[in-house]
């Protein structure tokens, strides 16, 4: 046996190795091809070929459960919406599904211990943003029965 001589793992031939393969190039040559359901060739630990590949939610390799967290310490969770996956703030999430509703303009989620990813509904407070400055006081009384209306059963 030469010294840079190997011995084939498949049929255990003597050859001369052009690079790091464990098989000769006659049984490397022979290898049985994998071929997808669409007629292209895919790799041998592959269930599908590349172009057959979906890429997107739990058969992406980095997808981590559909829960990101924001620099600043908000998660945001995917959510699905019209057949697509979107990515919405969770606690808004959360306040929408116990009030039944989308929130409304004017409306925001706060967080009662400070704590941004702490998205318990007990610890989540529905806000609303004051009226508007320099209101006339017919405009007032109107803004506080729609006010009294909205959140009177709270």
């Amino acid at each position: 046996m030469n010294v840079n001589n190997q011995n084939c793992s498949t049929c255990f031939r003597e050859y001369t190795p052009s690079s790091r393969h464990k098989d000769c190039p006659a049984c490397r040559g022979r290898q049985q091809k994998l071929v997808c359901k669409c007629g292209k060739l895919m790799h041998k630990n592959a269930k599908t070929c590349s172009s057959c590949r979906i890429n997107t939610g739990e058969s992406n390799g980095n997808w981590k459960g559909g829960r990101t967290r924001q620099s600043k310490g908000y998660i945001y969770i995917a959510v699905d919406i019209k057949g697509r996956s979107k990515y919405r703030l969770e606690h808004i999430v959360i306040m929408e599904t116990y009030l039944g509703r989308a929130l409304l303009p004017g409306e925001n989620v706060h967080h009662i211990n400070g704590i941004r990813d702490d998205n318990r509904l007990e610890n989540l407070e529905l806000w609303v943003k004051p009226q508007p400055k320099g209101i006339r006081a017919k405009d007032a009384v109107t803004w506080a029965k729609e006010i009294l209306r909205r959140y009177g059963d709270l």
